[in-house]
């Protein structure tokens, strides 16, 4: 019984650790290092539509998104763009428990069997 409890334990690890080398190898595919263009902000207006504001190379451009396709609403300065996100950071970073700890003690959530 314990024999066939280590082989278990052995194939478990097997199986992981080439998990984790594959993850290791195809890293760079799922997630590419950052390249020329970088989402800065989506905001969703329905379902698969939205204004993206995106940065390619060193522009900024604001995108309208939709179903059908991708269209450019107009180029962004990008000294306005990089001081609007300074002045976003520090007001995230002024506010008490940024992240899912501020987003539980800010709505009283419960269970939905209780």
């Amino acid at each position: 019984m314990y024999i066939d409890f280590i082989k278990m334990l052995a194939a478990l690890a097997a199986v992981l650790g080439l998990l984790f080398l594959l993850m290791k190898l195809l890293r760079h595919k799922i997630m590419p290092k950052q390249g020329l263009i970088t989402l800065i902000h989506y905001y969703p207006f329905a379902v698969k539509k939205g204004i993206a504001v995106v940065k390619i190379a060193k522009q900024y451009y604001a995108l309208g998104v939709a179903d059908g396709g991708i269209s450019l609403i107009t180029k962004l300065e990008g000294e306005e763009i990089e001081v609007s996100l300074k002045e976003n950071m520090v007001e995230c970073s002024d506010k008490e428990g940024f992240g899912l700890k501020r987003m539980l003690q800010e709505k009283p959530w419960r269970l939905p069997w209780k």
